[in-house]
């Protein structure tokens, strides 16, 4: 092995609860002069995203998560982006960039405008990640992404579905208790 070959040093750590003595398992990596990750591997901290999201978008956010746990923070925000682009792809979205994509699915209401600022942030940080632009990507900000982009998700095809069969089943509620009455 070379001098200049970067090493990370990983540990694993049994840690028991002192308040409710729940065992976990964590994972420790040390990239030498980059961050130092510290992540639970067991239980599972992450839950697993809903059937309700399409494949190819639970495949790419768990790259994410898995670039993310690796330490791989750049990797990490290019597959957030990546992400965002399948989310516009599978709903029939075929702009030129991924702003127009973005922009079609708040003019279409399929994202509001809290989860177009998002949406914008994430695409700029990807934009960071996937060009060689000097400017390091934090596990911070990496973290963030992932979590977003998750939310995003969750939001777009579990909620937004379920909020519909929510209405649709008080409305029913609703217009069979003003039958009763009539």
């Amino acid at each position: 092995m070379d001098d200049d070959t970067e090493v990370a040093v990983s540990q694993l750590l049994l840690i028991q609860c002192d308040g409710c003595n729940a065992n976990s398992l964590h994972q420790e990596v040390d990239f030498g002069d980059r961050d130092k990750y510290f992540y639970q591997v067991w239980p599972e901290e992450r839950r697993p995203l809903s059937f309700a999201v399409p494949e190819e978008l639970r495949a790419e956010h768990e790259e994410a998560v898995a670039c993310l746990r690796s330490g791989a923070h750049t990797a990490a925000v290019v597959m957030v982006r990546r992400t965002l682009e399948g989310i516009c792809r599978l709903n029939n979205v075929d702009k030129r960039t991924l702003f127009e994509g973005l922009r079609e699915l708040q003019q279409r209401g399929q994202i509001d405008d809290r989860l177009m600022e998002w949406a914008e942030e994430l695409r700029t940080l990807g934009n960071q990640g996937a060009h060689f632009t000097g400017t390091k990507v934090t596990r911070e900000d990496a973290s963030d992404a992932v979590d977003l982009a998750e939310a995003m998700l969750d939001y777009m095809y579990v909620l937004t579905v379920k909020f519909a069969e929510f209405k649709k089943r008080r409305a029913s509620k609703a217009s069979s208790a003003g039958e009763a009455k009539a």
